[in-house]
């Protein structure tokens, strides 16, 4: 969704800040039964949410992210989570610049290889638009179905064999071996098998 489209759907004020989007983002949060708290104190700054979200959550707001905001914030949030165990999230709109995206995307990805880091586009994930429907958790447990892998999402392959490099290993063996009796097959030996089994 277009950060515009967002912006209009959430009902953001014009000219909108990010004090806004941290707004929305806390609302969303409470509204699915996670406590927040915005600007708290956190190692001699201010994070702008600290939520109880995925076991506890510190994130960073920027209204738009670019490579250099992600630096930024990924900074901010090293700093904040000193001394404690809360995932360290940057959340905002991917950047509208189409020439910045590409280099977005793969900071993100290279941040994220820090497993206590998450990179999260709002306007790209549907649980954070403002037409998607909110999950309530009950109680001190927030219960979710699971969710069906998304294949066409690049970022979980990548995290499927950053995490698992054997499978690479197999499926290319298992490519290779295949490989030659597929340059095999012709129409002329598919008909000889099928009328002679």
């Amino acid at each position: 969704m277009l950060p515009s489209k967002f912006v209009e759907a959430a009902g953001f004020p014009l000219p909108w800040q990010e004090k806004h989007l941290q707004q929305y983002i806390s609302d969303r949060l409470k509204e699915r039964g996670f406590i927040t708290q915005q600007e708290a104190p956190a190692n001699g700054g201010r994070a702008d949410i600290v939520t109880n979200w995925q076991g506890g959550s510190i994130i960073e707001c920027k209204k738009y992210l670019d490579r250099d905001h992600i630096y930024q914030a990924v900074g901010q949030l090293n700093l904040y989570g000193l001394n404690n165990t809360h995932k360290l999230v940057v959340m905002g709109f991917l950047t509208p610049d189409a020439r910045e995206q590409p280099s977005a995307l793969k900071t993100a990805s290279m941040v994220e290889q820090d497993r206590r880091i998450q990179v999260v586009f709002v306007n790209l994930q549907e649980e954070w638009l403002p037409s998607s429907q909110v999950q309530v958790g009950f109680g001190l447990w927030n219960f979710r179905l699971p969710q069906l892998l998304n294949f066409k999402d690049w970022r979980w392959w990548f995290n499927v064999a950053k995490a698992n490099p054997l499978i690479l290993v197999l499926a290319g063996s298992l490519f290779l071996g295949v490989l030659p009796e597929l340059k095999k097959l012709t129409p002329t030996t598919v008909m000889q098998q099928i009328h002679h089994p």
